[in-house]
């Protein structure tokens, strides 16, 4: 049985997609000649997808109406690729904002990827390693075929516990209630991920069992995802300046030298503090738009320390009222910030990335995806013992 291609070509699947992204707050990445940036997704209509797209950005790529650019963004874990138009620009409520066409097709760019399925929750699991031994762990996607087995955070390579071509065998419980022990050998090494292949000779009962209940629930989720569907479009929220003293910083790891976490949620601080938290004290913001030391009182900040216990200040590439890139440009030529800034985001075109950091007044570009430790905790140790 071939596994089902993992584009996506149906109309509806594709804003289904963008709509998922726009909700939780997500963004997508353009391309356009050698110019490459990362956008928050405002807003997707059932004509278009409105991206955070500063008029400073849009001037520096001499963006013009019908220009086109690829689309990329990652749902569920899947990378995709798409060719969309620039349609025109204006401000959604507020936030500068440019406008491109929803894309046609959404091309899967790891089509080898066993990940039909991909539940909202990765499966607990066990498996044994190439030395035999049994480990606990996570399988984040399931295909026709074999299934996805995350690899473990603090693990600093995936041949030390699988390589390439192992046998193993997985054990779990699958969502429902069906207990699987399912042979494997691994296929590929992925991300922080091992792809997990089955035999060829396994037992066609055993496989199409797998399969059924596979298909199951790909269907039981395709029904959520299409109840939760607006066809009117979707757009995020809070993007409007809120009533009140505006947001305060929240502490996920409470000791000095205090890093400040500008983010939208907290997902990435609280998996910044639970690395980093035994050396650094980690706090997060999540403002929307206006001076982030407005915000810092609690933190120690006013007349006589104007930024409190706040060493150092980390923006993460996912953050409210604007790009990483312009939330930091803010921050240096309003705010006359004199701390250390560095700027979070994807392992891809880094260098790119560190050029443009540094440009707007970062110190550096730090790599959080993938997220290795070692290389996070010797940065930051770096920056703020050149700023002491």
């Amino acid at each position: 049985m071939s596994p089902s291609s993992l584009n996506r070509e149906d109309p509806e699947a594709i804003r289904m997609v963008l709509q998922r992204l726009c909700r939780a707050g997500g963004s997508a990445t353009l391309a356009f000649g050698q110019l490459r940036g990362e956008f928050r997704i405002l807003a997707e209509t059932p004509d278009r997808v409105i991206l955070a797209i500063s008029d400073v950005e849009r001037g520096q790529w001499s963006l013009k109406p019908g220009a086109k650019l690829t689309l990329a963004l990652t749902d569920r874990g899947l990378p995709f690729e798409a060719v969309v138009e620039f349609q025109g620009h204006g401000r959604f409520h507020g936030v500068e904002a440019s406008h491109v066409s929803l894309p046609r097709l959404l091309r899967a760019t790891e089509a080898h990827r066993l990940a039909d399925y991909i539940p909202d929750r990765p499966v607990p699991c066990s498996y044994a390693d190439h030395h035999s031994n049994v480990r606990d762990g996570l399988l984040q996607a399931f295909g026709m075929d074999g299934m996805e087995l995350a690899a473990p955070e603090a693990l600093a390579g995936l041949p030390d516990v699988l390589r390439l071509h192992t046998a193993s065998t997985v054990e779990f419980h699958a969502p429902g209630g069906t207990h699987f022990v399912l042979p494997v050998s691994v296929a590929y090494l992925g991300d922080r991920y091992w792809g997990l292949r089955f035999p060829d000779d396994m037992d066609p009962h055993l496989l199409g069992r797998f399969r059924q209940w596979c298909q199951e629930a790909h269907r039981a989720q395709a029904q959520v995802d299409l109840q939760a569907f607006d066809p009117g479009g979707a757009e995020v929220r809070d993007t409007a300046p809120r009533e009140g003293t505006g947001p305060e910083p929240h502490f996920h790891a409470d000791r000095d030298p205090l890093i400040l976490v500008l983010a939208e949620g907290e997902a990435f601080p609280v998996r910044l503090a639970a690395a980093v938290g035994r050396k650094f004290g980690v706090a997060s913001l999540d403002l929307a738009r206006g001076q982030v030391r407005a915000h810092l009182t609690s933190l120690g900040a006013g007349p006589e320390a104007a930024w409190g216990r706040v060493r150092l200040i980390l923006i993460h590439r996912s953050v409210r009222g604007g790009s990483a890139l312009e939330v930091c440009r803010r921050l240096v030529q309003e705010e006359q910030c004199p701390l250390p800034i560095l700027i979070a985001g994807t392992e891809e075109e880094a260098d790119l990335k560190r050029n443009r950091a540094i440009s707007a007044g970062a110190v550096d570009f730090c790599v959080v995806e993938p997220f290795k430790i070692l290389g996070v905790l010797k940065l930051l140790d770096e920056t703020l013992k050149l700023f002491e």
